[in-house]
């Protein structure tokens, strides 16, 4: 069973950035890229607990899961069940782009 799945601007405007990045290197792994972000969608609106929780302090971010990009292990799709809140580098500081500042431990 497939549930709905909403991409929230901030993750559309991260695939753009990072599809846009990738392709002033090869513009078909950008192609893929796009490609492999929306197969992952699906994956993750097909089985949204299946993936682990991104453990964050932050009570509104409480029940995020992440799930890697297929074929593009570094990017990092963010979101809360089926809603994609991000798409982003695994490198990033990810809790301070999720919180809107640093995050103390």
């Amino acid at each position: 069973m497939s549930h709905a799945l909403r991409i929230l601007p901030a993750a559309d405007a991260d695939v753009d950035a990072a599809a846009e990045f990738i392709s002033r290197d090869n513009l078909e792994a950008a192609l893929r890229f796009y490609d492999a972000v929306e197969r992952t969608c699906r994956e993750l609106a097909q089985h949204p607990g299946r993936w682990p929780r991104y453990e964050l302090r932050h009570p509104r971010l409480a029940n995020l899961r992440k799930r890697s990009v297929v074929g593009f292990k570094n990017y990092l799709t963010v979101g809360d069940t089926v809603e994609i809140i991000r798409v982003l580098h695994g490198a990033r500081d990810i809790p301070s782009i999720l919180t809107g500042g640093p995050v103390v431990e």
